[in-house]
């Protein structure tokens, strides 16, 4: 991972006041916190991946803790996440490293940055230092103050290579506020009354008079949306955008192609050569185990999460190449797809990937060698985890394979003549969602702001409270009413 552990070390020294040693303030150099504002700033998500330590009953207790929290999120005795109001999802995470495990934090919030970290902290400060980072590489004390803690986990953080919203400019006021109208409206309905109502019109009106009754009314107008966001968001912007995508689409996809050749050319000479290993390991003992931990967790509410972490392949070309594609992709999620579709995919509420750098190399000759990458994958859900593969197979393969095909692993991309085909590596659904399976990682404890609520509930809430006031005619009502 990226090299900040020898730096970001909280300083230990005290200061005598009266008869008590307080914790002196720590110093910061400028370069590291303009670094730390530049973090700060930032909106919407946050990564945070910190080595953990050495120490075996260190990894237990730390393992034992994430495991407390994860099994009643709400409930746990360490951290009250209902109190976090601008946060959506967060998780931690024991992924694998190459020589160690690293924690992982990953949080998608309302907001920039710091002020996520002032609440999390806020909350959770004492937890974070006393049970958590007091068993990572550097550690955290108890004693440090809450300014440390901040610069210690802005140091750690790592920005986000892609990053997808499936709700851009819904905050967790504004869901909230829309389910509440939601439930408002259909016990409007089910009052009891005599006969029935005069118009579609009509009843569009009883519903807005009885929501301004409520105590408190919620909020029933819009939010504006700026002129530029609605322009974005017409159809011919979109197309002509997603056009302008193409000088640069088209030579990467040739690029990545000429590298699984060469990478096929490469395993051809190897097999003559009597050494060719598996793509896949022999599924084990310890496959199962993690398989079962996997299941656990799976399944058992409206959403889902997935963390997924694999090895970069070796070669001078792999990282531009996996960065470019990540540029692309998040250039189309940003201008060019819908709201709460992603590459025609509905349900992803929130999806990321970051490339870890773990630059700690042994020998004299470190510094000529080349720093060694992984990547990591988290994705908030709705559905199973089946059908939410079965829709990246389906709609998204390409997507998939322009990025994931750079990592160790993946299905080959084939080229077949009779028929005459491409088969991208992410079409062959067996082999993918068993490498998917093989680098899938158990996430201890993970956090969701409204885990019965799906895209489609969200973006249908927000439909009906948006037009409650609004002037339609007949038709539209009627559209509108059936969406209640």
């Amino acid at each position: 991972m990226d090299d900040t552990s020898a730096r970001v070390f909280p300083v230990r020294e005290t200061e005598a006041t009266g008869d008590t040693l307080l914790p002196r303030r720590q110093e910061v150099s400028p370069r590291r916190a303009r670094a730390r504002a530049r973090v700060a700033a930032r909106r919407n998500a946050l990564t945070v991946v910190v080595p953990i330590q050495s120490d075996p009953e260190g990894c237990w207790r730390l393992e034992t803790v994430l495991k407390e929290i994860g099994q009643d999120i709400r409930r746990n005795p360490h951290i009250s996440f209902q109190a976090l109001r601008a946060t959506h999802f967060l998780r931690w995470v024991i992924v694998p490293g190459r020589d160690r495990r690293m924690l992982a934090l990953e949080a998608n919030f309302d907001g920039s940055v710091g002020e996520f970290l002032d609440d999390l902290i806020q909350v959770a400060g004492k937890t974070l230092k006393e049970s958590l980072y007091c068993h990572c590489e550097p550690a955290i004390q108890r004693e440090d103050p809450d300014e440390a803690l901040k610069g210690y986990l802005l140091d750690h953080a790592l920005p986000e290579s892609l990053f997808y919203r499936g709700y851009p400019g819904l905050t967790v006021e504004s869901i909230e506020n829309d389910a509440r109208v939601r439930a408002l409206t259909n016990e409007y309905l089910d009052l009891p009354r005599k006969g029935r109502w005069k118009s579609a019109s009509q009843l569009q009106e009883d519903i807005r008079r009885y929501l301004e009754r409520a105590d408190p009314m919620p909020r029933l107008d819009p939010e504006p949306v700026p002129w530029k966001t609605r322009l974005m968001r017409t159809r011919f912007v979109r197309t002509l955008l997603g056009g302008l995508s193409l000088p640069v689409g088209i030579p990467l996809g040739l690029a990545l192609l000429a590298h699984e050749g060469v990478d096929v050319m490469k395993e051809k000479v190897k097999a003559r050569l009597g050494r060719r290993s598996p793509v896949l390991h022999a599924y084990g003992d310890e496959d199962a185990r993690r398989l079962g931990e996997l299941l656990v967790r799976e399944d058992f509410q409206a959403q889902n999460q997935l963390t997924h972490v694999v090895d970069l392949k070796p070669g001078l070309l792999r990282v531009p190449l996996i960065k470019l594609a990540f540029r692309y992709w998040g250039y189309l999620a940003t201008y060019y797809f819908d709201e709460g579709k992603l590459g025609g995919i509905e349900g992803i509420h929130f999806a990321r990937w970051v490339l870890v750098k773990d630059r700690r190399q042994h020998g004299k000759r470190r510094l000529l060698r080349r720093a060694k990458y992984q990547v990591l994958f988290f994705s908030n859900y709705d559905g199973s985890w089946e059908s939410y593969l079965g829709s990246f197979v389906d709609r998204a393969s390409i997507g998939l394979t322009t990025i994931w095909c750079n990592t160790v692993g993946f299905p080959r991309t084939r080229l077949w003549l009779r028929p005459f085909r491409l088969e991208l590596g992410a079409d062959r659904e067996e082999a993918f969602k068993q490498w998917v399976r093989q680098h899938q990682v158990p996430t201890q404890a993970w956090f969701s702001r409204h885990p019965d609520k799906s895209i489609g509930n969200i973006v249908n809430n927000r439909e009906i409270r948006s037009k409650v006031r609004a002037r339609m005619s007949p038709e539209r009502t009627r559209e509108w009413l059936l969406c209640l």
